[in-house]
């Protein structure tokens, strides 16, 4: 009786714990597809207020950024990027490239009020360098 009892106990749970273990596998196959693909290749990000008018819209626009470019090295000026923001790294901010290292960039100061205009050269700036180049003696030396 007690193995008859087994044997009735074992067949419906198994079938039950078969398909489960099956699904289970399944999402989580799906979850890390979709995190390497997230990750490596390309995600969704979402564009909107008044910096990025008139490529995205002033309300939002969606759209779907590669990462691939940054990693082979051909992001150049004119192309959009992601970044963090560097006063809250929770939040992503989508900028257009200006220029690159060594390039130098002439911008209007205050394009409502005046035509001033100013070039500043990207990084590295000049003063960049060793201590030791420089001159200056560390005080703690």
């Amino acid at each position: 009786m007690v193995g008859l009892i087994g044997r009735l106990w074992n067949l419906p749970y198994k079938s039950i714990v078969k398909e489960a273990s099956g699904k289970t596998l399944a999402v989580t196959k799906f979850f890390c597809v979709l995190h390497i693909t997230n990750t490596y290749l390309c995600t969704f990000a979402l564009a909107y207020g008044p910096s990025m008018i008139p490529t995205f819209n002033l309300t939002g626009d969606m759209f779907l950024a590669e990462r691939l470019s940054i990693k082979f090295g051909k992001v150049g000026p004119g192309d959009i990027v992601l970044l963090r923001s560097p006063e809250s790294p929770r939040k992503v901010m989508v900028k257009r490239l200006l220029g690159l290292e060594s390039h130098s960039v002439t911008y209007v100061v205050d394009p409502m009020n005046s035509d001033r205009c100013d070039t500043i050269v990207i990084w590295p700036p000049k003063e960049f360098g060793s201590l030791m180049k420089s001159g200056m003696k560390d005080p703690d030396l």
